[in-house]
């Protein structure tokens, strides 16, 4: 027994003074690379030609379907209303999410102002089916009583973003 004890006490020392032999593995690197999502603007927000009341303040909604509500102190002259509407591309089968603003300001050049609250999409999120996709945003137009004539526009952002 103190045999076997001592000839494994020499075979440690003897191993534990080489030097222990390298290992390595190898391991692989990539990265999947999918279309850039983009957005593109078709149509835009257009509430038609309304005349305002000359004593109560009103709104008018177009929503993200097209339809227009005109409120009862207001007249609402034309039927050229539109909902804005965008195209969007990407990655085929891939997912979104839609943001859409609080409120849009538009102006008439001359300091006059008006407000639309209520921004909606149609939907808020979409799926890129064959690599595109659509949806359209609606709103409500604040008009003040006596509200200053002019062609009245304005500018919002609509943003996109993968799942």
């Amino acid at each position: 027994m103190k045999t076997i004890l001592a000839g494994a006490i020499a075979l440690v020392a003897l191993t534990a003074g080489m030097p222990a032999l390298a290992q390595d593995a190898d391991a692989g690197a990539g990265a999947n690379i999918i279309a850039p999502l983009e957005i593109e603007r078709t149509q835009d927000l257009y509430f038609g030609t309304i005349a305002p009341s000359t004593s109560q303040n009103d709104t008018v909604a177009v929503s993200p379907d097209g339809s227009r509500n005109c409120g009862p102190a207001l007249t609402c002259l034309t039927a050229d209303h539109t909902a804005a509407a965008f195209a969007v591309y990407g990655e085929a089968e891939a997912t979104y999410t839609i943001s859409v603003p609080d409120q849009i300001l538009i102006a008439n050049g001359t300091g006059e102002s008006m407000v639309i609250s209520d921004v909606t999409g149609s939907k808020a999120s979409g799926q890129l089916l064959s690599g595109e996709d659509s949806f359209s945003v609606g709103g409500t137009l604040a008009v003040a009583a006596r509200q200053a004539a002019g062609r009245y526009t304005g500018t919002f952002t609509v943003a996109v973003e993968y799942n």
